[in-house]
């Protein structure tokens, strides 16, 4: 079909003759199921873009310069052109025209056209602009006062939003073109504004094609506007490319994003925010020194306008990136093939949220913030380009290199906390892009900063690992998959199979997760360290074992906490509760000459009672352990051998959370443990000092728990 440009005032009177069907067109109504005039809102993302657009219309104006604003679709009935996409800039052409005719006090028979224009929307709407057309202003104050003044402007209108929009759209055009000369004769004698007139033929308005057509139409969303301004852009590149584009926004990515609508019916905010992501992830890697750029306008100015050395790419990569949706048949249904919640799927990489559709919540959410937190986080931003990598690329991408890959990018997302950080992007966020794209398109591992370095080792040991252990591949993802792991299996590490459904077992079977603390205090000290005095334990909150089980948190003894566990599942033959008590009382049952901290630890299950299993230890001190709620003195804190104390004499001990904790008799008697002994005092008075018996090393030779409550005779 041929495409003709159209002014808004020859549209008027004219002989149409499309697809062998002839039109005449001599009048425009905008119909009762259209939304109301929003060009004239005064929220300040619409004042925005009103100002771009108006400036847009006064550079092509003053310039002599061709302006297109994009297709018109509608249905011609009876002669009267019925607009489905178009209404706002229609709107606004009227107003400009008026407003060039009364200003330059055109003859009433020349804007005749004008009367021809009218809004079914409501009465009070249609009435304004036939009273508008017949008065003519002063121009001695503000237009909006001077028409609100009017004995013909019926109180009442104040309440119809349209007619609000088209006082403010006066003003804002007012102080755009008060100073233009021969305005008129731009617009009409030899006019430069323009626009595609599609007229639907055969088929009637219904609510549900209205729908669908204004599916882009939420009132002045940034989207109305800056397709028109992005045709523009790309028009400079390349006429053709901009017209394919322009249908693709009016066709294919509308009835993509369709399903995906909000409860207003509309994509606009959908399309943006799909945008915005697609932008961002050319921005990071173009303009790794700027802060991403806010404002649509300018960002597509900088990545698809003629000044951007990259602009052929980009313009391809935003056209692909649309468009390897439109090629699935259900996008839904895509990523619930490979993707799972919160349950192991063999088969599926688990992403531990419920919302499996992720290209679905950027188009809900991207850019969008929940107190400081982002609605669609960073992991996500990279899982979701991964799979637009994927989608770009499908004819040279195997479905098992697919499955493998994906699995691999989690992995790394999810165990790269500290590089994926919102105030690391500027830095990071380049190499994670070029990263994430090299392994899903050849399975290539960087050595660059870009990914957390232990975990790209990791999955480099597992992939040169399957290429002889295939057949423990599913075995391997179970294991992965597993909730304290999130794709890091190094402290379990590839040595033994086994150990995959041990691992398990273990902590799905076990109630009293302080049971496996004491237990892998039998094979060696697994505690990890990150700042001086300050140790990482695990209790009952899986939080502490997370945080033991990732080397990416860079603490020290990792390999010590690995050693234990595999030391623990070699040996452990009953993984119950009731298991574990029998390793731990046939460890306490065995003769001994000395009591290290360690068999206190494993005594006495009182000593780790703190939230995080964190504890401050000092090494010259070795009986010296406090159970922290932080990882400060600030929070509370017990010193863990009085915790154990106090439990095993509770009617007769009052414990408190600080440095002096127990109190004997609840007398004004009270009791602190020291490195080498126990102090009583009473008041500021030291009453009594009860040494702890100790060999030449400093090391308790007998159970000091069990010494003092002897010596006491509790």
């Amino acid at each position: 079909m041929e495409l003709r440009e159209y002014t808004f005032q020859n549209l008027f009177g004219e002989h149409i003759d499309q697809d062998g069907n002839s039109f005449e067109i001599q009048e425009i109504e905008i119909p009762i199921i259209q939304r109301d005039y929003a060009q004239g809102r005064t929220i300040s993302n619409v004042q925005r873009i009103r100002n771009r657009f108006l400036d847009a219309l006064y550079n092509a104006i003053i310039n002599h310069k061709r302006m297109t604003l994009d297709f018109v679709y509608g249905e011609v009935k009876h002669k009267k052109f019925i607009p489905l996409d178009g209404q706002q800039r229609l709107t606004t052409l009227f107003l400009l025209h008026w407003y060039a005719a009364k200003k330059e006090n055109i003859p009433a028979e020349d804007y005749d056209f004008l009367k021809h224009f009218t809004y079914y929307t409501k009465p009070s709407s249609r009435d304004f602009c036939e009273a508008l057309i017949a008065y003519s202003p002063c121009f001695e104050t503000t237009l909006s006062e001077e028409i609100n003044d009017q004995a013909w402007f019926q109180y009442q209108w104040k309440n119809d939003p349209t007619i609000n929009g088209m006082l403010v759209m006066l003003e804002a055009i007012h102080a755009k073109f008060n100073e233009v000369n021969d305005l008129w004769d731009v617009l009409v004698l030899h006019p430069c504004v323009s626009f595609y007139f599609l007229p639907i033929s055969e088929m009637g308005l219904t609510d549900e094609l209205y729908i669908k057509m204004n599916s882009r139409g939420k009132p002045l969303t940034q989207f109305e506007h800056f397709k028109a301004e992005f045709e523009a852009l790309i028009k400079e590149y390349n006429e053709d490319v901009a017209k394919e584009i322009n249908h693709k926004f009016d066709i294919e990515w509308t009835d993509m994003l369709f399903p995906y609508r909000g409860e207003n019916q509309i994509i606009d905010d959908e399309f943006m925010r799909y945008f915005f992501f697609i932008s961002d992830i050319l921005f990071y890697q173009q303009y790794p020194e700027l802060p991403l750029e806010q404002d649509e306008f300018v960002l597509a100015n900088k990545l698809y306008g003629k000044g951007c050395p990259m602009q052929k790419e980009n313009i391809e990569f935003l056209i692909k990136s649309f468009d390897c949706w439109c090629e699935l048949d259900n996008i839904d249904a895509f990523f619930d093939t490979y993707l799972t919640s919160n349950k192991y799927q063999s088969g599926k990489v688990k992403i531990y949220q419920d919302n499996l559709n992720i290209f679905k919540q950027c188009c809900d959410t991207y850019r969008e913030f929940e107190g400081k937190n982002r609605k669609f986080p960073l992991n996500m931003t990279l899982l979701l380009f991964a799979f637009v990598i994927y989608l770009q690329h499908k004819e040279m991408i195997t479905e098992e290199d697919f499955r493998r890959r994906i699995r691999i990018i989690r992995n790394l997302i999810w165990n790269s906390r500290n590089e994926i950080r919102a105030d690391g992007l500027r830095k990071n966020m380049p190499q994670l892009l070029v990263e994430t794209r090299e392994l899903m398109l050849d399975e290539h591992f960087l050595d660059s900063a870009g990914y957390n370095k232990y975990q790209k080792e990791e999955e480099q040991k597992k992939s040169d690992w399957l290429k002889t252990h295939q057949e423990s591949y599913e075995a391997l993802c179970h294991l992965e998959d597993y909730p304290l792991l999130y794709g890091c299996i190094s402290v379990i590490g590839l040595a033994d199979v086994t150990h995959f459904d041990r691992f398990r077992i273990l902590f799905d079977s076990i109630s009293d997760k302080t049971l496996i603390h004491r237990a892998l205090l039998i094979y060696d000290d697994y505690s990890q360290s990150a700042y001086t005095h300050t140790r990482y334990m695990g209790n009952n909150n899986m939080n502490s074992w997370d945080e033991l089980f990732h080397p990416s948190n860079q603490r020290h003894g990792f390999e010590r906490t690995s050693n234990a566990l595999n030391s623990l599942l070699d040996t452990l033959s009953d993984y119950s509760d009731n298991g574990l008590l029998s390793l731990i009382n046939n460890y306490l049952d065995i003769p001994r000459n000395t009591y290290d901290w360690r068999y206190y630890f494993i005594k006495y299950s009182e000593t780790l009672c703190g939230r995080d299993g964190i504890l401050w230890y000092d090494d010259q001190k070795p009986y010296m352990w406090y159970t922290l709620n932080k990882t400060n003195f600030r929070g509370f804190y017990w010193n863990s051998l009085a915790r154990a104390l106090w439990q095993r004499a509770s009617n007769t001990f009052c414990i408190e959370n600080r440095d002096e904790p127990v109190v004997i008799n609840k007398t004004s008697k009270s009791l602190v443990v020291k490195n080498s002994s126990f102090k009583i005092s009473e008041g500021n008075q030291l009453v009594q000092s009860i040494s702890v018996p100790q060999d030449t090393n400093g090391i308790d030779i007998v159970d000091r728990i069990e010494f003092l409550l002897e010596q006491l005779k509790l």
